[in-house]
């Protein structure tokens, strides 16, 4: 039990920002040790916690150094603090009465990771040679960090500053690109209040800890908390009230830009809203943007008496609901503020975000980000059609492939026969086609009999591939050449940056599939296939990222919440053919697999990623680039 005096005593040493910031703490700590609320509970740890930690492997190494460090505190008090940090982060605008405590403690970590005995190849700027073993072992240093789990280091990566140092192994300096055997020193600075603040406040100051506290110093005294329910407080400029504005309502917005927008709400919090236009267009804004607003329908009450499971899967739910219902392994339809809409497979759900599986990748989506989610409904049982007799074509090949299955008595199950026309063969396997279904890949230790009797097609792609194909200069030329197993083979020109496709110019966004596709025919060009614009992206060796196979901070504009760059304004967020901002910027329309309307690119993806682009519809942030070919 802590003795108060001597609680208080400490504290008052500690607190130097402003009086304001000693009455709010001792006020709020005062009552910590009685009150058991999460609030009052994360910040106690804080301020009971370290302002900088070591771990065992930084302390070590910097003391080696000739570095004298203060004496550290428990490695417990240490991991309570930031994990009270992540916790009032996950709690956004409800923690507004933690900021005095983060900005005066502002927790951080310190830990070192060392790759010895290596040396540069030559290949590449030395520059960049260190700095790929800088992301690989950032990347490391979240998977295990000694502080905190993964699901709690992975939303902090934006706040983690890591900082080579490369020495000979002889200790000496380098300075100049060397093919001696030398040792990098990563040190990862983790900034966990900063993180907080970010999540807490909405403002983007980064790691910068003197920002902070002068952003502090300069915020008016936040209000007394209200007797009545807790409701958003704040008054416009006219005195309405932004509380008073209701969820789904519609209204006329009257903003400070001179816009006046007319729309319903479709999310609210403490610190800002989502306004959707009845274009289907959503705009989100802070209250101290708005000067007044016009209340003019009530939300619509389109929810019948009773609704079946259905109909109640159908309804769009928001992030707090849907963590509360039990439905692992469904397929979802998530929303973004952005006007994208994600279809996948719910793989995990917590406080701080959604990871749902589209295609063959994993997308972690923030909950900060999420407007609402459907469950998408399973397919209706219907009885099976009348089977009809049906001669199949001259042309269609037939494979025959030995299954890997046995029954209950374990006697390996009937042949598998797939009738339809081979439209590729490699030296493991080959490509067959069928009516209705996506391509088949069957390895050919499993084929037992191949009937070939279709002709052109597998021929007349490599007719295609042989033609000569040259490019404008605003194109540039993906050439993927036959014999490489599991990659295609084919030949197209490609624009370098997103529509107009001019160097400087902003991306043409808010497009539809139709029109991306006239514009493109426009210019005697037509829009990507999906695997055209994923080879263009990922290059001949199939990078993850247009840069390599590891994500990197700010080498693209991933971050959904700023509006897109100029084309070509980040210089290494390029492919190794050529294409300017393939990851991050703008989502950009192409064909997919099944000739549907499909998105690939934008802040969320990697150059595998392909999104379902549902109905077509235009997007605030859908663009694309042209193709062309023979």
């Amino acid at each position: 039990m802590f003795q108060s005096s001597f609680f208080f005593s400490r504290l008052h040493q500690k607190m130097t920002l402003s009086n304001r910031s000693n009455i709010i703490i001792l006020a709020v700590f005062g009552t910590a040790l009685y009150a058991q609320d999460e609030l009052t509970k994360r910040m106690y740890d804080i301020s009971n916690g370290p302002q900088q930690y070591y771990s065992s492997d930084a302390y070590s190494y910097f003391t080696s150094k000739g570095f004298s460090l203060p004496p550290q505190k428990s490695r417990d008090e240490a991991v309570r603090s930031f994990q009270a940090a992540t916790r009032l982060a996950a709690m956004g605008s409800r923690a507004k009465e933690a900021l005095s405590v983060l900005v005066t403690a502002y927790p951080q970590a310190v830990h070192v990771t060392e790759i010895l005995n290596v040396h540069y190849s030559g290949e590449g700027t030395f520059e960049d040679w260190v700095q790929t073993y800088v992301a690989g072992e950032k990347n490391k240093f979240i998977l295990s960090s000694p502080f905190l789990d993964y699901a709690a280091m992975s939303p902090c990566e934006p706040f983690i500053v890591s900082t080579p140092e490369v020495t000979r192994v002889n200790g000496a300096a380098v300075t100049i690109p060397t093919k001696d055997l030398v040792n990098i020193s990563v040190t990862h600075t983790v900034y966990f209040g900063a993180y907080a603040l970010t999540a807490i406040t909405g403002e983007q100051f980064g790691v910068d800890r003197e920002k902070w506290q002068q952003w502090w110093k300069n915020t008016p005294a936040a209000p007394a908390p209200a007797t009545t329910a807790a409701r958003p407080s704040g008054r416009l400029r006219n005195g309405q009230l932004f509380s008073d504005i209701v969820l789904r309502g519609k209204y006329r917005m009257f903003l400070s830009t001179g816009d006046n927008l007319v729309g319903r709400i479709e999310a609210k919090d403490d610190t800002s809203l989502i306004l959707e236009t009845s274009d289907g267009k959503a705009y989100t804004f802070r209250p101290s943007i708005i000067i007044r607003y016009e209340y003019l329908e009530p939300p619509k009450n389109t929810e019948p008496q009773s609704r079946n499971a259905a109909a109640i899967d159908s309804m769009p739910f928001s992030f707090d609901e849907l963590r509360g219902r039990k439905i692992g392994g469904r397929q979802l339809e998530i929303h973004i503020n952005s006007g994208m809409v994600f279809r996948g497979i719910l793989m995990e759900i917590d406080s701080q975000g959604i990871k749902l599986q589209v295609g063959n990748s994993t997308i972690p989506i923030t909950r900060e980000v999420v407007k609402n989610i459907r469950i998408v409904p399973p397919p209706p049982k219907t009885a099976p059609p009348l089977q009809r007799q049906e001669t199949a074509p001259a042309y269609r090949d037939t494979v025959v492939v030995k299954s890997t299955e046995t029954d209950e008595w374990g006697k390996p199950k009937p042949d598998s026969t797939y009738v339809g026309t081979i439209t590729g063969e490699e030296a493991d396997f080959l490509i067959i086609t069928t009516s209705g279904a996506a391509d088949k890949r069957i390895p050919r230790n499993r084929i037992v009999r191949v009937v070939k009797k279709s002709t052109g097609s597998y021929e007349a792609v490599i007719k295609r591939y042989a033609k000569p194909l040259f490019c404008p200069n605003e194109m540039f030329l993906v050439d993927l050449p036959p014999g490489k197993p599991g990659r295609p083979f084919f030949k197209v020109c490609v624009d370098r940056y997103e529509y107009p496709n001019i160097k400087g110019s902003r991306p043409k966004i808010n497009v539809s599939y139709d029109d991306a596709r006239a514009l493109c025919h426009k210019r005697g060009k037509r829009l990507c296939t999906a695997e055209e614009w994923q080879w263009a992206c990922g290059g001949i060796e199939g990078y993850t990222y247009p840069y390599g196979w590891n994500p990197e901070e700010e080498k693209c504009n991933t971050d959904g919440s700023r509006p897109p760059e100029p084309s070509g304004s980040r210089h290494n967020c390029v492919s190794k053919f050529g294409g300017y901002d393939m990851a991050g910027n703008v989502f950009e329309w192409v064909i997919g697999p099944r000739k549907q309307p499909s998105f690939m690119g934008g802040p969320y993806s990697k150059c595998q990623t392909i999104t379902e682009g549902v109905g077509g519809s235009a997007k605030p942030q859908s663009g694309f680039r042209c193709c062309k070919g023979n």
